[in-house]
């Protein structure tokens, strides 16, 4: 899998759940059920991707994704929920390296995607919630299978907010072994590798106007830690990339919710990440939020600014052999921008086959991003959900 798209379908997730998980936080009604149909279209590009495979540089990608999420309240505390994610892509990089399989005995890897799926169950006992999901996720060259388990307990008549949770990623991957031309492009079997990931969550309202969060977060990545197609260049040889078998991650972060009246809001969330491998970042978000049409629709702007520095083991090229190497524009030093704009639109009376719906919703977003390391991206989010 080329890390440009891999990178793409963790932004844009990432996305989707900060913009979602306000609509199914809140537990519905005995027996109602609520779907959202989403699709995100997704378009990067770079002349300056070190890691890529041909000495093109070139980083473009293409990216349709549907989803579709689901949720259905089974009694008055206990609700279950699922969501599923197709993705399509094109990618010149992969498309090039992926053709060179077919010299090695097999048939050429034609077109990508990728296949996941999340199925969770949620309960709540007085002042706690629990919640528990097991998924899954497929594609040519990752699958994964994983499970997650989470508690939120509310204190001081819910002033307060406490919670705490774990990921754990059991995934294997499959790496190129050799890129060095005329040779095929020979790829290995599964590969193990594993993730886990704790978080821990507060929240705090000070006044009617103020709520503030924190965060921090620990994931720890063991074994063929390596992107599938990037690739390093040794004395003006393409080799795969060389990674450490252990990757330690550390996040703490904290945003401010303000409201100034009752149709304006604003939030400012600032993290501070570093990692065993010697990478550090930086990162801030303003969003401004605006409730229009007699509080049924809202409006979101938002900016983000992140600054990160390089692996201690990155270099655009290599004069001889090291223990580990990467040219991965992402483990680079750079700086980049963002730019958000965001629209739900609610209707009223609204019906399908003779079914009524509460609370339709079309959501539309459009994100910009620009790095100095000369990759840009933008992507299209659009959607319709309903209750009944």
């Amino acid at each position: 899998m080329d890390v440009t798209k891999s990178r793409k379908v963790f932004v844009s997730i990432l996305m989707i759940f900060t913009s979602l998980s306000s609509a199914f936080a809140d537990m519905l009604e005995e027996g109602r059920s609520k779907f959202k149909l989403l699709f995100n279209f997704y378009h990067q590009n770079s002349d300056d991707g070190n890691q890529v495979y041909g000495d093109s540089k070139k980083e473009e990608v293409n990216v349709v994704e549907p989803m579709l999420f689901i949720e259905h309240q089974i009694d008055e505390n206990t609700a279950i929920d699922a969501h599923f994610v197709f993705d399509i892509w094109t990618a010149a990089s992969d498309t090039k390296i992926d053709a060179m399989t077919g010299a090695s005995g097999g048939e050429p890897i034609k077109g990508q995607s990728r296949v996941s799926g999340n199925v969770g169950l949620r309960k709540e006992v007085n002042d706690l919630s629990v919640k528990g999901a097991i998924g899954f996720s497929s594609e040519y060259d990752y699958r994964s299978l994983n499970a997650s388990f989470g508690v939120e307990r509310s204190f001081a008549k819910d002033n307060f907010t406490l919670g705490l949770g774990f990921q754990y990623y059991s995934d294997e991957v499959r790496l190129f072994e050799d890129l060095t031309p005329p040779s095929t492009a020979l790829i290995s079997e599964f590969l193990p590798r594993k993730i886990l990931a704790t978080n821990i969550t507060a929240s705090q309202i000070l006044t009617r106007k103020d709520i503030i969060q924190f965060g921090a977060t620990f994931v720890q990545a063991k074994e063929n830690l390596e992107s599938t197609a990037s690739s390093v260049v040794i004395g003006g040889v393409r080799e795969s990339e060389v990674m450490p078998e252990t990757r330690s991650r550390y996040a703490l972060s904290s945003k401010w919710v303000h409201g100034f009246n009752d149709t304006l809001a604003m939030n400012v969330f600032y993290r501070y990440y570093f990692d065993q491998w010697d990478l550090n970042a930086n990162t801030v978000r303003l969003a401004l939020l605006k409730e229009i049409n007699d509080d049924e629709d809202f409006l979101e702007f938002a900016i983000r600014y992140h600054d990160q520095s390089s692996v201690s083991f990155y270099k655009d090229s290599f004069s001889s052999r090291s223990d580990f190497m990467t040219s991965d524009s992402d483990l680079s030093d750079f700086s980049s921008y963002e730019a958000s704009l965001y629209l739900s639109t609610n209707f009223e009376n609204q019906s399908l086959l003779s079914v009524e719906l509460d609370e339709f919703t079309l959501n539309s977003g459009l994100t910009v991003y620009k790095r100095s390391n000369g990759l840009i991206y933008g992507y299209l989010q659009t959607s319709v959900g309903f209750e009944f």
